[in-house]
């Protein structure tokens, strides 16, 4: 019975909590072309921060925007995946509270805001024009989700259902071990997500773009 309460409590944890109806998270893909010999496309994000994250981030939390980026040809029957999905996670945090929003980059570079850019443009790179085709038509799919999960919380549910790592033998590790994946599975506890596919665009249009 334990161990079933317990299975129920990281169900109910790990369940996605999106936000209240008509969150204003939006996400548009602006452009599609090769400059310097690479498939790039620019995703224009409005409204990134809705009100209850934007009172998490006031009080010293962390958000983390992923943004996934796909490359799809079109065609009469299956559309193919010309790219595997390309994402970028941006962090977002007070520098201090009170003060600018700092935004950090997959590589680590910090930018800082007053005020988030609306709309706030990221570029994507997405692979090698080889693979694209003059006479065909291609279309990016893009997911953008706005989440709440940090490393601390992760931890303290991990704590409270498995107990420390100090203080738990092999079956708690096992149990941490398989919490942890669950979470890479959902993603985020609390998360608002926005999607959005662009219309098709012929292949010579993206290889012309340089």
């Amino acid at each position: 019975m334990q161990y079933v309460r317990a299975g129920l409590l990281l169900l109910a944890l790990t369940m996605p909590r999106p936000v209240s109806a008509g969150a204003p998270l939006e996400v548009r893909v602006k452009e599609l072309h090769t400059p310097a010999n690479t498939v790039s496309t620019t995703v224009e994000l409005r409204d990134v921060l809705p009100d209850r994250f934007r009172k998490l981030v006031d009080d010293g939390g962390v958000l983390h925007l992923r943004i996934q980026t796909e490359l799809w040809q079109r065609r009469s029957t299956w559309d193919r995946l010309v790219f595997p999905g390309i994402v970028r996670v941006l962090r977002l945090t007070r520098v201090r509270p009170g003060q600018d929003i700092a935004v950090t980059n997959p590589a680590g570079e910090v930018s800082t805001y007053a005020v988030l850019p609306n709309p706030m443009p990221v570029v994507v790179q997405i692979g090698s024009p080889q693979r694209l085709n003059p006479s065909d038509r291609y279309y990016v799919h893009t997911v953008a989700t706005l989440g709440t999960l940090a490393e601390h919380e992760a931890d303290d549910a991990s704590a409270a259902l498995f107990g420390r790592e100090s203080e738990s033998g092999t079956l708690g590790s096992l149990g941490r071990m398989v919490f942890r994946r669950v979470l890479q599975i959902s993603d985020y506890l609390q998360s608002v997500s926005a999607e959005v596919t662009s219309g098709p665009v012929q292949g010579r249009e993206i290889l012309a773009a340089r």
